[in-house]
């Protein structure tokens, strides 16, 4: 068992269950490189010291271990890729764009809770929301945790709170002008097609995305959802007509463009070249810009402004139509199927009653009839007769 200098670097040597190991302390300091021998000794009593490959993974710099782990990734999860090939377009490589930019001049092995809990304190000061500090930090545990490292940051990492928000979706009235906005503008086709499809099916963005004009099954009205975050989510939908109208006016622009092919993609790339064979990124710009205009009043023509179509994300399209078969009485059963669902749980955290179904049903109440009281629940009524009752007793 020893603490030895090579080259200026501190290295340890030690036996723990009979177990040798040998590792770099990366520290000229000898007081610092005493402590990581401890916390290496401690770590092989819990098994989880890194060793051999892992080792060599966890001294690599910030880059290079997120370039190889979302190679490693793409092999294992082929389906979260956006584009075949390249792993960056993943979701994960979203979530590490940022972490890229804060830890390029670390190794993994150098990164410690300080450094993570500056990282969200940047983020937030950035103005960014805490969920979205939250995935980016549980995106560089998952990536510590395959370099053996995560148990060093394990008891001193703490996501940041986020405040649930009651999630509510739009009236029936603020739907129809958030989609009629929609098809008022040219530039706004793709988005407002995207938006009747989610509303319609409850696909996700990234479903549609990917769809292929060969999913499509014209005779039965029938798309296959084959690649989706999920393995639920490679599922079979029916379209009903405004589904249907999203896709026929997809098909038109296809035909004028003439890029329509089986095997080319309904949402295709259309900047800076239009390519069929590449899916399109997003119509984020798109959307934002048409859920403004939705927002706006017109008080010459007696339109009132809705302000929370202004903060309508397109993701809460899918909230919106499970939501509304559950209040329209389908089986949850038949819910899930449609929109994909492992869990039942996420049914449920994906419906929310609007005010009206809310409404109807504590009204519903009035109108209950029981044995014992005739008429609605009246409170005075009920209250006196429970009132005598005690007293006679």
């Amino acid at each position: 068992m020893a603490l030895y200098k090579r080259h200026g670097i501190y290295h340890c040597d030690f036996v723990v269950n009979g177990q040798r190991f040998r590792q770099t302390l990366e520290t000229h300091d000898w007081w610092e490189a005493t402590q990581k021998e401890n916390d290496l000794k401690g770590r092989a009593r819990e098994g989880k010291p890194a060793s051999g490959v892992t080792a060599e993974f966890s001294r690599l710099m910030f880059n290079n271990a997120v370039d190889r782990y979302l190679s490693e990734l793409a092999v294992r999860r082929p389906g979260s890729l956006r584009q075949a090939g390249d792993a960056r377009k993943s979701w994960e490589g979203d979530l590490t764009n940022r972490l890229r930019d804060f830890f390029s001049a670390k190794r993994l092995n150098q990164i410690t809770a300080d450094d993570v809990r500056q990282f969200q304190a940047l983020r937030i000061g950035q103005g960014k929301h805490p969920n979205t500090v939250n995935h980016e930090v549980k995106s560089l545990l998952r990536l510590l945790k395959r370099a053996k490292l995560l148990s060093r940051l394990r008891d001193d990492v703490r996501l940041l709170p986020v405040k649930k928000e009651p999630k509510s979706v739009l009236a029936e009235a603020e739907k129809q002008r958030l989609l009629e906005t929609a098809s008022k503008k040219p530039e706004w086709m793709v988005a407002y097609c995207a938006a009747l499809l989610t509303a319609n099916t409850s696909m996700r963005p990234v479903e549609i995305r990917r769809l292929l004009w060969s999913d499509l099954d014209p005779f039965n009205r029938l798309v296959t959802v084959r690649r989706s975050k999920t393995e639920a989510g490679a599922r079979v939908i029916p379209l009903n007509d405004l589904a249907w109208s999203a896709l026929a006016a997809m098909k038109k622009r296809d035909d004028t463009l003439g890029t329509y092919a089986p095997e080319h993609y309904i949402f295709h790339r259309e900047w800076p070249l239009i390519d069929p064979k590449r899916p399109m990124s997003n119509w984020r710009t798109a959307w934002r810009s048409l859920r403004k205009a939705a927002a706006e009043g017109d008080p010459e023509r007696g339109i009132e402004a809705i302000p929370r179509l202004a903060k309508f994300r397109y993701y809460d399209l899918r909230h919106q139509c499970i939501t509304e078969m559950l209040e329209l009485g389908v089986p949850k059963g038949v819910i899930r199927e449609v929109a994909g669902h492992i869990d039942p749980n996420m049914t449920r955290h994906y419906s929310h009653p609007r005010i009206a179904a809310r409404r109807a049903a504590v009204e519903a109440l009035m109108t209950a009839k029981t044995g014992q009281f005739q008429g609605g629940y009246d409170t005075n009524h009920v209250t006196k007769q429970l009132s005598a009752s005690n007293g006679n007793s």
